[in-house]
């Protein structure tokens, strides 16, 4: 093709004598070579006239380079359907995997073609009224309220280092980096994995979080990613699987980055992220199942990479498409067939106890209400008998029956785990400053944690984790146990944690003095289960080999936060009850800080490969050097309590441990005493 001139051309092409488009900020040939794309000046000026709302100017009003340009348009558009024969031919020849990828690849090329030349417009150069703002680099502080693990820590920081240092050295946290969201210019191949690859990345899904969220269907999931070779591409209808399947590929890349090895590129799950909100783009505007599976899956990625704000706000959009679409409610099927409407509305069941459940999940580590209400949901449990989540074919029996049921039974019993979780929540950390007497306060702990004991008793035998399960091979049930004993013991822990070190350090409070000398042996009870329970947590880990293990055989979505709330608790617990009577016979201050170093190397396994577990190994090494200095400084005799000197009280305490009766008793309302109030019965398991 000889070469033609052009009356606005770039600097590179002028250079190299070479035809330029004229297109700009960047013109084609400079994009498609990857080389810098500089203007002149002086050349610019047809782009900067060019009005804002994108209609065309009249010739005789035009630059001489821009009517040049909109003559070379036709030639342009000439040229790029020769490319698309020449591909059209090429594409022929290629098998079904290449195909796939190589059309992939050109849908998001073809997306990204400006508007303006597919209309045969001249493209505007960008003035500064509509660049696309900048995201600012400091992330603004969110809530965390009372239960959250956070909350905690921030008021220990705040009563060993005082109000003005804990601002210089700024408040803890360990929740990941922001990740970005301009992906409109995703200009890097998108990713397909090998066929055998994707079903190894399905696979790791399975076996990690659908046996604890069984809201996809097996079967189905292995049809649509065996016809992810086989689509059309530009079928607008099938790009929600393809955001799916891309959210799960991230989850399994991530899940199979562990161990971490310094040859292994770690960031290809966020490549597949990044492609899953390419297609999900404009999810929000379809209220459908598989728009709410799409976010779902997001959201356990964002958990797994511990961006649980953002997690927050995903969860509750899918929530809120669950309720536009009726799945809060036991509707009457519309399917044609009555299997089909028998599966359907299984699936759909699943599917909303899923958001249930990982509402709670949400709320107890943030600290924030609740999106779901029992009274305005009327949803019938998951049935024991539902196959369709963990088998390929309903008819075929290919898993046994008594293991599907088996499979199911840890839903139900996390969905009646959830309903505990509702009630602490509202008993125990409302934010409500309302007053209770300790009494009152301990009933309901006391209450909350019998209910706690039945349900665990309830389980069925393979998944009591109290349990021995000699010769048992399968792993679904022992990853199953392994969730369950996380949980059981988080929530004991958090559910008289208000009572922590309460005896010592109200010593100055006649008022509650009074009060407490009266429950005395209650109170102890509490507080050795607080540090009981988050022992347990960490004694969970004795046996774990490598990184691989912790991170695929236990909840790693919500491992984080729970270990931090244990940690926590032991290194506090250490400081103060390190010489008391309280331990003795039971266990001993060296112990406590054991299993909260236990803790402590676990995040430092593991920080080579997550940011999340990095920021929590510093922030409990912070925490157990104030703890250290804290200790060495007001040279803590053996603690009694009528010896204890006054400057500890209340002089380098808050008011959440050093007025702690306070703290704790302001988290009830007497109206939330009665149990008769409640509009949620937990399921007989």
């Amino acid at each position: 093709m000889p070469r033609g001139s052009i009356g606005c051309s770039c600097d590179k092409c002028r250079g190299l004598k070479a035809k330029c488009d004229g297109r700009q900020p960047i013109c084609g040939r400079c994009e498609g070579y990857g080389f810098q794309c500089n203007w002149s000046m002086r050349r610019r000026t047809a782009f900067q006239e060019k009005r804002d709302d994108g209609a065309d100017q009249p010739l005789e009003n035009s630059s001489p380079a821009a009517v040049e340009q909109l003559a070379n348009l036709a030639s342009y558009h000439q040229m790029m359907e020769s490319y698309e024969m020449l591909i059209d031919e090429i594409r022929a020849k290629l098998d079904a995997s290449d195909r796939l990828a190589l059309d992939l690849n050109l849908s998001n090329i073809r997306r990204q073609k400006p508007r303006d030349l597919a209309h045969g417009q001249l493209p505007r150069h960008p003035s500064e009224g509509h660049q696309h703002p900048k995201h600012s680099s400091t992330t603004p502080p969110s809530y965390v309220g009372k239960v959250s693990e956070i909350h905690f820590i921030r008021a220990v920081h705040r009563c060993m280092q005082g109000p003005e240092l804990s601002e210089l050295t700024g408040e803890p946290g360990y929740g990941s980096p922001g990740l970005s969201d301009h992906l409109v210019s995703l200009n890097r191949p998108l990713l397909l994995p090998p066929k055998e690859k994707a079903y190894q990345l399905l696979n790791v899904y399975l076996s990690t979080i659908h046996i604890a969220y069984p809201f996809l269907s097996r079967k189905q999931l292995f049809e649509e990613l065996e016809s992810l070779w086989n689509k059309d591409c530009d079928n607008v209808e099938y790009q929600p699987w393809r955001a799916l399947f891309s959210f799960i590929f991230a989850i399994g890349s991530y899940y199979t980055s562990f161990p971490h090895r310094k040859e292994t590129p770690s960031s290809q799950h966020f490549r597949y992220f990044q492609q899953g909100l390419y297609f999900s783009y404009g999810i929000d505007s379809n209220c459908s199942l598989i728009s709410i599976w799409v976010l779902l899956v997001q959201c356990f990625f964002l958990l797994a990479i511990c961006q649980t704000d953002r997690c927050w706000n995903t969860l509750g959009l899918a929530i809120r498409m669950g309720q536009s679409i009726g799945l809060h409610v036991e509707a009457s099927s519309t399917s044609s067939t009555q299997e089909t409407a028998t599966e359907s509305r299984s699936q759909q069941r699943r599917t909303w106890y899923s958001l249930y459940v990982l509402d709670r999940l949400l709320a107890l580590q943030l600290g924030r209400p609740m999106a779901i209400h029992e009274e305005d949901s009327h949803v019938e449990l998951p049935s024991l008998q539902d196959q369709s989540a963990f088998t390929m074919d309903v008819n075929e029996h290919t898993l046994d029956d008594a293991h599907v049921s088996s499979m199911m039974a840890y839903f139900r019993a996390v969905i009646c785990f959830s309903s505990i979780v509702s009630q602490v929540i509202r008993e125990l950390y409302r934010p409500s400053q309302i007053d209770l007497r300790p009494d009152q306060m301990l009933h309901s702990a006391s209450s909350l944690d019998q209910q706690l004991a039945q349900w665990k008793e309830n389980l069925p035998r393979h998944l009591r984790f109290d349990r021995g399960h000699t010769f048992e091979r399968s792993i679904s049930f022992k990853r199953q146990r392994n969730m369950l004993a996380v949980k059981f013991h988080h929530l004991r822990a958090l559910i008289y944690r208000p009572f922590l070190c309460l005896p010592l350090l109200q010593a100055h409070n006649d008022s509650y003095m009074d009060l407490l000398m009266q429950h005395k042996s209650d109170i102890s009870h509490a507080e050795w289960a607080c540090i009981s329970a988050a022992q347990e947590t960490a004694k969970l880990l004795h046996h774990v080999v490598d990184e691989r293990s912790l991170v695929h055989d236990f909840p790693w979505w919500q491992m984080i936060s729970c270990l931090i709330c244990a940690s926590s608790i032991l290194f506090v617990a250490e400081a103060f009850y390190r010489d008391h009577d309280l331990l003795e016979g039971r266990t001993s201050a060296s112990c406590v800080r054991d299993d909260a170093e236990i803790c402590l190397q676990v995040f430092k396994a593991l920080s080579a490969n997550s940011d999340a577990a990095r920021r929590a190994a510093d922030m409990l090494e912070r925490l157990s050097h104030l703890r250290l200095s804290a200790v060495v400084s007001t040279d803590v005799p053996p603690i009694s309590v009528s010896d204890m000197p006054a400057p500890l009280f209340a002089g380098s305490w808050p008011s959440e441990i050093s007025n702690s009766m306070e703290w704790s008793i302001q988290f009830l309302d007497h109206t939330s005493f009665s149990r008769g109030d409640s509009h949620f019965n937990a399921p007989d398991l």
